[in-house]
């Protein structure tokens, strides 16, 4: 894992609510108060931000404004929220000396399992006994040797501290147990609560899975009340209930029922919710086994907005790539038109041009991106690679067609499975003369660069072995002239172009 700054840390827990853009972030560390205790500037956090994005910590979306330009938001990912988790854990077991500042681990106490909040306190705890215990020693050794009183004055000042933090953390300690040990706080302070407006379901019910929590998520609109139960992350128990002309809560009885009712929740576009780890299964509740990416999956083929859909699928120009899903998602049944959009999806192509190959409309072929985004087996292709990749596969095709008037027959593809053979143990291949890319998604640009070098290259040896060195010379300048302006300067910042001089030692 990369390290993960504070600042990194902060941002990486604000947007594990709801997607958000800097200038949002920033009004919610100033709105929160954070600042006085955090000094993060705008541009610090857009720099921060592109950081998460280029460690795939979190991805960018455009959205498109009316004005006709674009507004960028970014979205934690199932990589953030691992490195979320353990940089969490990590500063709470900092051994740094404490501070009176809010503290950022508190902050963000309420997204950990109980059991995991109380061992970080139990182990904060145990570190400012032995610093007070140092402290203690430090006085002695000091009274002994018959220091200046300011001296002494300090190490009292800094025990007196010590003492108070640990009482401050036994607090908390009896606090996430349920006791109501401050003035105006909630039962358990390890309640997440929130309006929907706010949050997105989705991220919500992954941020309980990640962190393989426990407790009741329940939702209500004022009538409706809908309860899922989770136990270390998977969904083991749901209800549904609806208030008739008595008020009183009427329980959905069929298990069809239940479910419809829940998925219906992808739905809502307002309506509170809250998570208590300190509650379990109540009245009418229904049994289940249930991963949370097999209810996302499902829940997703519900949305019927293009607001809810905007979240992860933010316009139809967006291109997405596919990604290896998370351990928990790869076992998920997905539907036909599910699996074709996947396979198509090529980090090139935009979400309008696969839609419409499939024989989907706009908004059918984004619910589909949508939920494949929201389990982690699609995320959004960053701009420079999507710029990358279609560079390298018009040269590769295009060299390919300028070789079509040498060739015995309009079907005789045989120097495209040579080529294929020459360069096996890449992650390319041609398909009649069209490019077939599953190169690695999580790979930077230099190191994507680097293998369509080498597939370009063992591509030109084998046309020049086949054709002559003036054949594979004029296809491949003519492959590059016909470039479009901004992939010209792409394939020369990543030295697509002069490869024929090499090639020929590139093939085996």
């Amino acid at each position: 894992m990369a390290e993960i700054t504070r600042i990194d840390l902060l941002l990486l827990g604000l947007l594990m609510d709801h997607p958000m853009h800097g200038y949002e972030l920033h009004q919610k560390i100033q709105g929160e108060g954070i600042d006085r205790w955090f000094n993060l500037s705008l541009p610090g956090i857009y720099y921060s931000l592109g950081k998460l994005r280029d460690r795939g910590c979190a991805v960018e979306m455009q959205h498109p404004r009316s004005s006709g330009a674009t507004r960028a938001t970014y979205r934690v990912t199932e990589q953030g929220r691992e490195n979320f988790f353990a940089a969490l854990e990590t500063e709470a077991a900092s051994q740094e000396r404490p501070y009176l500042d809010y503290d950022l681990v508190v902050y963000f106490l309420n997204k950990l399992p109980i059991a995991r909040a109380e061992d970080m306190l139990e182990q904060r705890q145990r570190y400012l006994e032995a610093w007070e215990q140092e402290l203690q020693g430090r006085q002695a050794e000091a009274e002994a040797e018959d220091a200046p009183m300011l001296r002494r004055a300090l190490l009292e000042h800094a025990r007196l501290y010590a003492r108070m933090e640990q009482e401050w953390t036994d607090c908390l300690l009896r606090g996430i147990r349920g006791e109501p040990v401050f003035a105006g706080a909630a039962t358990s302070l390890m309640l997440l609560r929130g309006d929907l407006d706010r949050y997105h379901l989705p991220d919500l019910v992954r941020l309980i899975a990640s962190g393989r929590q426990s407790g009741n998520l329940t939702f209500t609109d004022g009538v409706a009340t809908r309860t899922i139960t989770f136990r270390e992350g998977r969904i083991v128990c749901a209800a549904s209930s609806r208030q008739d002309a008595q008020r009183q809560g009427v329980f959905a009885q069929a298990g069809d029922e239940v479910m419809a009712d829940l998925y219906d929740l992808f739905r809502w576009q307002e309506g509170r919710f809250t998570f208590d780890q300190a509650t379990g299964p109540g009245m009418g509740c229904m049994l289940l086994d249930l991963t949370a990416e097999a209810f996302l999956l499902e829940g997703c083929r519900w949305v019927d907005n293009w607001e809810t859909l905007q979240k992860l699928v933010p316009s139809p120009d967006a291109v997405f790539e596919r990604v290896a899903p998370p351990s928990a998602s790869q076992s998920l049944e997905l539907r036909a038109s599910e699996a074709e959009m996947l396979a198509a999806l090529d980090g090139v192509r935009s979400v309008g041009q696969i839609a419409q190959e499939k024989g989907h409309t706009l908004f059918e072929g984004s619910r589909i991106l949508y939920g494949l985004s929201a389990v982690g087996f699609v995320r959004l292709a960053r701009l420079d690679k999507i710029r990358l990749r279609r560079a390298f596969r018009e040269i590769s095709e295009l060299v390919c067609r300028g070789t079509w008037a040498w060739r015995a027959s309009p079907e005789d593809f045989s120097c495209e499975m040579e080529v294929n053979e020459a360069a096996a143990k890449l992650p390319i291949r041609l398909n009649r003369s069209r490019i077939e890319d599953d190169t690695d998604p999580h790979l930077d640009g230099k190191d994507l660069a680097q293998v369509y070098r080498e597939f370009l290259s063992i591509q030109l040896s084998v046309i020049e072995r086949r054709f002559g060195f003036s054949v594979a010379s004029s296809s491949y300048e003519d492959a590059l002239r016909r470039l479009a302006p901004e992939l010209q300067k792409i394939a020369q910042q990543h030295k697509l172009t002069g490869l024929l001089a090499h090639a020929s030692k590139n093939i085996a």
